[in-house]
């Protein structure tokens, strides 16, 4: 068994509280066993994509860079692995919605770039819309749907927020050998109703470990987006192992045995089944 946790927690305009805030949850959980600590989508800033405006290009920063330098050192201290989701400047004018993961020895294991920017107004007409205009600030990742391999026996798989919208990016996530799928998000009240449903569905599909883990409350200096919480981990069989509240900070945990996910593999014979000779349609 090895422990995995997840921290939602509510943001402010000052990008060093939220850190701090963070590395308190990480020590926290770190002291209660775990070993895989996953932050939410963002987690050093506000949710700043609910309005068209230049001044947040400069909140992006390198990789490796002021927050993973400080998170690193704290992963080495813990000895945990760290999936810490910022925003990422490769090159100025070259920005990505990034997920790097950090080892229990400090180092960058690698980093995910989010692949599928929405683009999300008032199209319903609600009163208090979601407005998510990532595609001004994000360019769509170009790493494709890698896994990482961490030194506890684990291989994690990332979904950022949208991505988990795409059935073919958990699949593909699976087939690539993961154990457990985080989905670190931002998401407000519009879609709670798919949430879970989704995360479920993707646990059942691929016969992995899903932990999602969403922003909370609403943004102190931000916007008016109400950020539900209600981050979850969700066994291979599709079974809710804890889920957080919708409104305040949490630290939910997960144990993670490994011997279920082949287990299942092998009774529920979804992978011996699959036609990928009949899939060409979805390369199309």
């Amino acid at each position: 068994m090895l422990r995995a946790a997840m921290i939602q927690q509510q943001c402010t305009l000052e990008k060093m509280k939220n850190i701090e805030k963070a590395i308190h949850y990480i020590k926290v959980a770190s002291s209660n066993g775990a070993k895989i600590i996953c932050l939410q989508e963002l987690f050093n800033n506000i949710y700043f994509c609910h309005e068209l405006n230049t001044r947040y290009y400069e909140w992006a920063e390198p990789i490796p860079g002021p927050t993973t330098d400080i998170l690193s050192k704290v992963a080495q201290e813990e000895n945990v692995v760290i999936i810490a989701p910022i925003y990422e400047r490769e090159i100025h004018g070259e920005l990505y919605n990034t997920a790097p993961v950090i080892g229990p020895n400090g180092e960058i294991i690698g980093k995910y770039r989010k692949m599928s920017i929405p683009f999300v107004t008032d199209v319903m007409g609600l009163t208090k819309p979601m407005k998510g205009m990532e595609k001004f600030y994000f360019k769509p990742g170009n790493l494709g749907f890698p896994i990482f391999k961490t030194p506890f026996g684990v291989n994690i798989g990332i979904m950022i927020c949208y991505d988990r919208h795409f059935p073919e990016a958990a699949r593909a996530l699976a087939l690539a050998g993961a154990d457990i799928v985080f989905v670190p998000s931002a998401t407000a009240s519009r879609t709670k109703y798919l949430w879970e449903i989704e995360l479920r569905a993707h646990a059942i599909a691929n016969i992995y470990y899903v932990g999602g883990v969403n922003r909370v409350n609403k943004d102190i200096g931000g916007s008016e987006n109400h950020f539900y919480g209600s981050s979850i981990f969700v066994s291979p069989r599709g079974e809710i192992i804890a889920q957080a509240g919708t409104e305040n900070d949490e630290i939910i945990y997960a144990d993670l045995d490994l011997s279920l996910v082949s287990g299942l593999r092998n009774e529920w014979s979804f992978f011996r089944d699959r036609r990928p000779d009949a899939y060409a349609v979805l390369c199309r």
